[in-house]
């Protein structure tokens, strides 16, 4: 599952917020699950779709431990994985992430993990990221490319198969030679579909699941749908009006037939559901829903999703939903008090984790853990 976590919008809520609280971070070597060690804040978690695998990828002030050379006297990043809702946690290992001005994650761009031991990592962005590749779950990592000089606008996965929608994007002027990218979960034999242009600064979005791979588009009309059920060789296209956007919708496919869509509209963010494949789409009832609000909105399968609103105005109120019935019923079930979820990961309808900053510090965030759908949660301890 990507961790694009929740919207980049409440990332930069997180980034400005630790900025002026004088919160740096650079490049580390990653070490983690040890008895005694410095505090472990929890910045991004990655599901690996239909398990109960969690990976958790912290950072911690190691320049204020006893080895502050250890990162450069800067934050350490950490990766840890987790089988069973943060009881026990398995140690992993992270490549070089380096430092990047505003950025609370550095170069990092974006984490997923097909499979337990699968998983790819982003490094940097516009106009050329890096592919990181693990295929021992996270205990080392190599490099691997898609193509030549090509920027990497969106990756996704399934659990046999890697695509991803690339273009060539100089620094300055229109991408050219739009292309889809397919590849076995080795990320080193890559085919390619060409892809009709897409337009300048309007993004992409994209969903797989098995041999169905969906991509939106933003037009200044409307949104645009293309769906294919051969691994991206062939694309249908049909405009969904529904969508409203100002930026290319995300996808995540739960299955051959149900999608879940976010959408941002500008500050906002509308979140819709499909029960057929993406033809017609059924919008949540969402009272306004910030994307810089510190929420986080969490598919957990083809029927169910989490929507968590971020801080209340009124003490002890509800501001977790429970979303059933194709998207139709948004029901309150508890409470996250956070200032900011970092992330949001429900591997079943009851058992979940949270990332949760409740101060806009180090110190103050930490990993949550539910095992009742968000009624109650309870604070887990990651070292």
């Amino acid at each position: 599952m990507v961790i694009r976590e929740h919207t980049w919008m409440n990332r930069l809520t997180c980034v400005i917020a630790l900025f002026f609280l004088g919160v740096a971070l650079a490049t580390g070597a990653l070490s983690a699950g040890a008895a005694k060690g410095p505090v472990l804040a929890p910045q991004l978690l990655a599901r690996v779709n239909g398990s109960s695998t969690v990976y958790v990828l912290s950072t911690s002030a190691d320049f204020e431990s006893d080895n502050p050379a250890a990162c450069n006297y800067q934050a350490c990043f950490h990766l840890q994985r987790t089988n069973d809702n943060g009881a026990h946690f398995t140690t992993g290992h992270l490549p070089s992430i380096t430092f990047a001005n505003g950025s609370l994650l550095g170069n990092l761009s974006q984490v997923i993990f097909a499979t337990m031991d699968d998983g790819y990592i982003l490094l940097g962005g516009s106009p050329v990221a890096t592919l990181k590749v693990t295929v021992d779950g996270a205990k080392t990592w190599h490099s691997e490319s898609i193509a030549p000089d090509v920027s990497i606008l969106d990756f996704t996965t399934t659990h046999s198969e890697l695509y991803a929608v690339i273009a060539h994007c100089p620094k300055s002027g229109e991408c050219t030679n739009y292309r889809i990218a397919r590849s076995p979960l080795s990320a080193n034999r890559w085919s390619f579909t060409k892809l009709a242009k897409w337009p300048s600064g309007m993004g992409v979005g994209m969903g797989a699941y098995g041999s169905s791979v969906w991509l939106t588009q933003q037009t200044h009309a409307t949104v645009v749908v293309f769906s294919s059920h051969n691994r991206g060789r062939t694309f249908t296209r049909s405009s969904a009006p529904k969508l409203g956007s100002v930026y290319a919708c995300s996808i995540t496919a739960m299955s051959t037939t149900a999608l879940w869509a976010e959408c941002p509209t500008g500050m906002s963010v509308s979140f819709f559901y499909s029960g057929d494949g993406g033809v017609h789409w059924n919008v949540l009832p969402v009272v306004q829903f910030a994307g810089t609000g510190g929420g986080a909105f969490d598919p957990v399968s083809s029927t169910v999703g989490y929507l968590a609103y971020g801080p209340s105005d009124t003490p002890g109120a509800k501001n977790l939903y429970r979303i059933t019935n194709d998207g139709r019923t948004m029901t309150p079930v508890g409470r996250l008090a956070c200032n900011i979820v970092n992330g949001l990961v429900f591997t079943d309808t009851m058992h979940g984790l949270a990332a949760c900053d409740r101060g806009n510090t180090q110190a103050t965030t930490y990993l949550l853990q539910t095992f009742d759908g968000g009624a109650t949660w309870k604070k887990v301890g990651l070292n």
